[in-house]
């Protein structure tokens, strides 16, 4: 493949077949109508190869961002940087890198080696290719490489809609036009979700909102006895759904402790959360749990990963920097958790509730209480139906 046609192809849109490109398609009429820019410019009295000695002292990646420039250029200089550059996939993220800085509804994505668009988000979301999706556009399609590799750093602990690639998208969007919801939107559940878990019954929502630049994420979770259990069985933290943070592993003993309590931190990341049982009437007792998170004001930054366990590439780093001895034990571990953390609990709350003073059971209005009725009713008779069969 030509090595220029090989470099277009990352700026594909995955959804849309691409027409094979036809012999035609820059006939020489077409390129004799187009103005030389080269003309205008000072360049064109440099001889070839001192172009050839200047792009030598370039990064590749510009080498090719230069030759792009004009297309007198590229015919003078030739595809040996579109060649070097389409077999290296570091320097062809860094050309991206430079290229999406002139496209507003693109990212570059590390994992795929190409551009994403944003009005494909949802291509690039966990929720996409769960058995409860109802998007149909991306059937067929392959996986994409960043969802695979969202999925291999348990994204879901953030959340199960979406993960690395809409955070980039989000955030460079809010960047752009802070007013614009569209993306997170995108990111949040339009209704209530619901799942059985054994002797009970969850609903629960994630929201994402764009506040002063900084992408927050809530997510609000309501467990509910069958009726015939005491509060008490809520005591032990069982759901896998309500991880807190990748810090915070709850025994049953401290997810006690935290029952009542008010809002709750982190210590080590931007993580926020409450936990409460109370009695719903006419549903039996119920557990609330609400966090909040902050992922982050920069796309490229490094705030989503912190929310996440660490690589595997990340751990043997740390071993590797342990065992030569360049710093110490307590050093090390003070920067791998710095992280600007609230010192007052209630900061990344106040994103969506207004204040630490707020209605923990909001999920639960009437019409939520209702659709939760349906949900059990139809769960119990499924249940009875598979018991009468054994």
């Amino acid at each position: 493949m030509n090595p220029l046609r090989k470099l277009l192809v990352l700026f594909r849109k995955p959804q849309k077949p691409t027409p094979a490109p036809r012999p035609d398609a820059l006939s020489s009429s077409i390129l004799k109508a187009r103005p030389d820019a080269l003309l205008s410019s000072t360049l064109k009295d440099i001889p070839v190869e001192i172009l050839f000695h200047i792009m030598d002292f370039l990064p590749l990646e510009s080498a090719v961002i230069f030759s792009l420039s004009c297309r007198q250029l590229k015919e003078k200089l030739g595809g040996e940087y579109f060649s070097r550059i389409a077999s290296s996939n570091e320097h062809t993220l860094a050309l991206l890198n430079l290229i999406v800085l002139d496209l507003p509804n693109c990212v570059a994505c590390s994992a795929c080696n190409r551009l994403h668009n944003m009005e494909n988000l949802l291509r690039y979301c966990d929720i996409t290719y769960s058995a409860e999706s109802t998007t149909r556009r991306y059937d067929g399609l392959r996986l994409p490489a960043c969802v695979s590799e969202d999925w291999g750093r348990c994204s879901s602990i953030v959340s199960t809609l979406f993960g690395s690639t809409a955070v980039k998208m989000a955030l460079k969007r809010a960047h752009q036009n802070p007013a614009c919801t569209e993306l997170v939107t995108m990111m949040s559940s339009p209704s209530v979700r619901m799942a059985d878990w054994e002797k009970y019954v969850r609903q629960y929502r994630e929201e994402c909102r764009i506040v002063e630049g900084h992408l927050m994420h809530r997510l609000q979770s309501v467990f509910i006895s069958d009726g015939g259990e005491k509060h008490t069985a809520f005591r032990s933290y069982f759901s896998p759904a309500e991880t807190i943070c990748t810090h915070i592993r709850l025994s049953p003993r401290s997810f006690l402790d935290a029952v009542g309590f008010g809002v709750m931190r982190c210590e080590r990341c931007p993580t926020e959360y409450r936990i409460d049982i109370v009695y719903c009437e006419g549903l039996g007792w119920g557990r609330f749990y609400t966090r909040w998170m902050d992922l982050g004001s920069e796309p490229e930054g490094e705030l989503w990963s912190r929310h996440l366990p660490p690589t595997a590439e990340t751990r043997r780093r740390l071993l590797r920097t342990l065992l030569e001895w360049r710093v110490s034990v307590k050093t090390d571990k003070t920067a791998q958790d710095e992280v600007k953390v609230s010192p007052k609990a209630g900061e990344l709350c106040s994103a969506f509730e207004g204040g630490e003073d707020f209605k923990f059971d909001s999920l639960l209005t009437p019409e939520n209480k209702a659709v939760f009725l349906q949900f059990r009713e139809l769960y119990c008779r499924k249940d009875a139906s598979s018991g009468n069969k054994n």
